[in-house]
């Protein structure tokens, strides 16, 4: 796959909340701009289709970090634009894009984003593995161990002109995959019918959707990203956000085990993550089993 190239540093963001009705519109947050859904045309793609609307109709700059946010984004990292702006002014040395993912209780006790999304939303795992296979890409980057530095969350990540474009065109594949694709396939299925998302069902396609960055870092190891210390954002409200230390030796133990491809170190990451979810740790070797020999592809 081509790699993206570097890019200068800059230190100019854009930043923009999507208002989806007159509430969420009276109350876009100092530094932010409004990016209008206020007809929520299409509600079953969610955050998608108000920024494939921006992007499609609108020449992004070089040389700036955009990124559209939901307008929980202050709400769940606690972030505001001059924390975000502060962040890329110290930090930034021109990655294609930078992320904030609160959560760290979710990116921690889980080997990637897709084991996490399956844990809350059925069929994610089946969904993104049938999507990759779909763009000829090796199923296995769905298997792939995941850590803090390349697990994005909510889609709350600020990118240059060259990223977005890419996650366009990977965002416009599942687009037409969903909207024009073979209602015979695996794939049409899986990412049209709905799945759990707490009380509600909702469709698959938008967590295949909310995965996208994750998912072009995982495809290409030549993306520079640079990600906020998640364990300086919120957690989860789910009982996971009890287990702070354990979340943190977890991550470690992910981010050891890309580095060293060491057994030890998986090893422990499952028994300690099994002993937080209460899971059965025969019921995980096939799991273990099936991430072992993806060592260095993240």
């Amino acid at each position: 796959m081509s790699h993206t190239a570097a890019q200068p540093a800059t230190q100019r963001v854009e930043a923009f909340q999507i208002c989806y009705d007159a509430e969420s519109a009276q109350s876009v947050p100092a530094g932010f701009k409004a990016l209008n859904n206020l007809d929520n045309a299409r509600a079953d793609w969610r955050e998608y289709w108000p920024i494939r609307q921006y992007l499609l109709n609108n020449t992004l700059e070089d040389g700036v970090l955009y990124g559209f946010v939901s307008p929980k984004f202050s709400y769940k990292t606690g972030l505001d634009y001059q924390a975000i702006q502060s962040f890329v002014d110290k930090q930034y040395q021109g990655e294609d894009m930078v992320f904030f993912s609160p959560f760290w209780d979710l990116s921690s006790f889980f080997i990637n984003v897709f084991e996490q999304g399956d844990f809350f939303h059925d069929g994610i795992q089946a969904a993104s593995k049938e999507f990759v296979t779909h763009l000829g890409w090796n199923p296995a980057l769905i298997d792939t161990v995941m850590h803090s530095r390349n697990s994005v969350f909510c889609n709350y990540f600020f990118g240059t002109k060259a990223f977005w474009m890419r996650w366009l065109h990977l965002g416009e594949q599942l687009f037409h995959a969903a909207e024009h694709g073979d209602p015979n396939s695996k794939l049409y299925p899986l990412l049209n019918d709905n799945c759990r998302y707490g009380q509600e069902r909702i469709p698959r396609k938008i967590f295949v959707m909310e995965r996208l960055a994750s998912l072009l870092l995982l495809a290409d190891p030549g993306i520079r990203s640079r990600a906020y210390d998640t364990f300086r954002l919120p957690p989860s409200a789910t009982p996971l956000h009890q287990h702070f230390y354990e979340a943190v030796s977890c991550d470690a133990l992910k981010q050891a085990w890309m580095q060293s491809a060491s057994p030890a170190y998986l090893a422990t990451f499952i028994q300690l993550r099994n002993k937080v979810l209460g899971i059965d740790q025969a019921a995980s070797s096939s799991t273990q089993a099936a991430a072992l020999p993806l060592a260095k592809q993240a």
